[in-house]
């Protein structure tokens, strides 16, 4: 006698669940323990941001370094499953007892992955801070479009660099960095023999804060004197304007009669970087798609997000000396080669470390030595402020593991023929917003108060706003909603 046709269905209909549940369950494990390796210093706002943003540019790179941490176990499991269901053909029961204990294992599996990336991203305290109100920002914002800023007599070209993920941590623990050599002994030489804001005695840099710690909140943050907060995503989505209440550096420059251009090797649309700039003063933007266009590249020139670095730093030159003949100019670039999550060889890069990481900052730090000593050559030179600042703490967690967890890792920064000195250079507590006052202190600018947005100007001796209140009690504030953030600088309808 046949069996009921309403049983195999059922037999087979519970198989297949399991099975999509056991494969399922190991993605989700091995998704969160990739997400934890590859970025240890995500954040949920960063998550958040890019989630809504325009993604044109992303590095394909990541996303199959994603694929291949997850799909190698998922698909083991899926074959172990079929093997369970040939070899126990005629034994449902324990066939269904066995594709469960494996489902079992794999939903404790993905339930513990998830609760690490719960607990490593503070998803508790972010929902809970997104439901309270802060007046923290509009009680310390110091409005630049109120505030006196007298331009000096003489203007100075600006040539302001993002260094993508430099971070002093990458220098020798005798210079004041968490390793036992120096990756970046040039670098490390320019911050000595010019300013280096320190958050120690020795070679340091701004602290990680809530907002500023991906690329284009950096940007944000330093352009701006304040937080990049997600609400700027959806407002990209739905109005197409990033934070016009904002006055910038660019805005600032602009009023001043300054040519601005910016120069990328990626995709100017990626997470809003054109609206940023071209909406707040800048002039032009030279990305990948608009140098393509101009020049031809050979295949080792370019990389995954766009343009190696030596190379954009050879155009750079050629982008320079025609600006330095239109008047004064404020030139902007971000590098790219130390990207994660494995960062990009070039050629130039060397060999002398065993780790793939720690060259690709050798070789940045020699790229960007060599294209100062390009600049000191130059006729604009002397009238020109020249700052370089990493744009945030490396997130390719696999190459910081052996810094020491007591070391407090900081973004680099180093002030080039400031118009303007201080000896209160070091043991300060800063971020990257106050990078705005000071940029303009050290092209000459006077401000009133020297104090503009959230920034304090580190060559006045005045306190930050984290000196003052202390970093735990800001970041906290900062991850509030705001009111006056929404309403007079994001200008939501």
């Amino acid at each position: 006698m046949k069996k009921p046709k309403i049983k195999s269905i059922g037999y087979g209909f519970y198989c297949i669940l399991m099975i999509i549940i056991s494969v399922l369950g190991f993605i989700l494990y091995n998704l969160g323990n990739w997400v934890l390796d590859t970025w240890g210093l995500l954040s949920i706002d960063e998550i958040i941001f890019h989630l809504k943003v325009p993604l044109d540019g992303t590095n394909s790179d990541v996303v199959l370094d994603g694929i291949n941490a997850c799909v190698p176990l998922a698909v083991l499991v899926l074959f172990l499953s079929i093997f369970l269901i040939i070899g126990l053909r005629n034994k449902h029961g324990k066939c269904m007892i066995a594709l469960f204990l494996v489902a079992v294992i794999a939903c404790g599996s993905a339930g513990r992955a998830a609760y690490e990336v719960y607990d490593e991203l503070d998803v508790k305290e972010y929902l809970v801070s997104q439901k309270k109100e802060s007046h923290f920002i509009e009680q310390n914002y110091v409005d630049p479009r109120t505030t006196k800023i007298t331009f000096p007599e003489q203007k100075r070209n600006l040539i302001y660099i993002y260094l993508e993920s430099m971070e002093s941590t990458f220098a020798s623990k005798e210079d004041g960095g968490g390793l036992d050599f120096n990756c970046i002994p040039e670098l490390t030489k320019l911050a000595e023999e010019n300013t280096n804001f320190s958050n120690t005695d020795q070679l340091g840099g701004a602290l990680p804060f809530t907002d500023t710690t991906w690329t284009i909140a950096s940007m944000t943050s330093q352009f701006t004197g304040l937080p990049l907060k997600v609400e700027v995503a959806n407002d990209m989505d739905q109005q197409n304007r990033f934070m016009p209440g904002a006055k910038t550096i660019g805005d600032i420059l602009n009023e001043n009669g300054y040519i601005q251009e910016l120069m990328i090797g990626s995709q100017k649309e990626f997470a809003g970087t054109d609206k940023l700039f071209l909406q707040h003063g800048f002039d032009k933007i030279c990305d990948i798609n608009s140098l393509k266009q101009e020049y031809s590249f050979k295949s080792n020139e370019l990389n995954q997000w766009g343009l190696d670095d030596y190379k954009l730093f050879e155009l750079a030159k050629n982008e320079i000396t025609q600006l330095a003949q239109t008047g004064k100019f404020n030139f902007t670039m971000a590098t790219i080669d130390c990207h994660m999550p494995k960062g990009f060889l070039c050629k130039y890069c060397p060999d002398t470390y065993e780790n793939r990481y720690e060259n690709i900052y050798a070789c940045q730090s020699k790229l960007i030595n060599s294209f100062i000593d390009w600049c000191k050559s130059q006729s604009w030179y002397e009238n020109t402020t020249i700052v370089l600042v990493g744009d945030h703490p490396t997130m390719a967690q696999q190459y910081v593991n052996d810094v020491p967890s007591d070391y407090q890792r900081t973004t680099y920064n180093c002030f080039i023929n400031s118009k303007i000195e201080t000896t209160q250079i070091k043991n300060r507590q800063f971020t990257h917003m106050d990078m705005y006052p000071t940029t303009l202190a050290a092209m000459g600018f006077n401000i009133e108060g020297n104090k503009l947005a959230l920034g304090t100007n580190l060559f006045s001796e005045l306190p930050t706003i984290i000196e003052k209140y202390g970093q735990d009690y800001i970041n906290e504030e900062v991850q509030k909603s705001s009111e006056y953030l929404d309403k007079n600088i994001y200008q939501f309808n």
